[in-house]
């Protein structure tokens, strides 16, 4: 119950703060994912694909080798892992803000549970990034395919929710803007008719 009221108590300073460690965070799971890459002879991440499939992620696995799996499972996975507390802050945060300040919110009741969306998908990525883990750590066997499957599924839905979030949240800030800008002119105008 405190960390909900506190999500609902952020003030738009925060947000400035929350999108700087956003993008930081975002920077360095980016480098992560290029180092793994690099290291792999250029080897593709799993985590960014929508989906894999058993053999394809017994490929990747393989294809790897054993400098990319050990920097794929000690320095990717671990730094993914914090992105997703920080992008599930991050969009939670700044959908409360803006959910906040709908005008009809006590109508629309719903909408205070979009900020779900983020921390579903932070715990998608979670358990997306465990079963990466143990794949790499039992790594030459083969990976089950349940395990792919059930992967994949956290994985589609880890994406959808962070688009969804991010969807979200640039359509509430186009909304505010506009409302902003609408309130802005009908005050000028209103000084004008008010000054003639």
């Amino acid at each position: 119950m405190r960390i909900t009221r506190r999500i609902q108590a952020v003030k738009l300073r925060h947000i400035g703060g929350l999108l700087v460690i956003f993008l930081l965070g975002m920077a360095a799971m980016r480098q992560a994912a290029w180092y793994v890459s690099q290291v792999s002879g250029g080897a593709a991440i799993l985590d960014l694909n929508f989906g894999n499939s058993a053999a394809h992620i017994n490929h990747t696995l393989a294809a790897l080798g054993e400098a990319g799996r050990s920097a794929y499972l000690h320095i990717f996975l671990p730094i993914d892992a914090c992105y997703a507390v920080i992008y599930a802050v991050f969009y939670a945060c700044t959908l409360a803000l803006f959910v906040r300040r709908l005008p009809l919110r006590r109508k629309l009741s719903w909408a205070r549970w979009i900020v779900v969306l983020p921390v579903v998908a932070a715990a998608c990525d979670w358990w997306e990034n465990i079963a990466f883990a143990f794949m790499l750590s039992q790594f030459p066997a083969l990976v089950h395919p349940a395990l792919a499957a059930s992967t994949t599924v956290a994985t589609m839905t880890k994406f959808v929710l962070v688009y969804l979030s991010l969807l979200l949240v640039v359509g509430f800030a186009i909304y505010h803007m506009m409302r902003w800008i609408a309130t802005q002119y009908s005050s000028s105008n209103n000084d004008k008719y008010h000054h003639s």
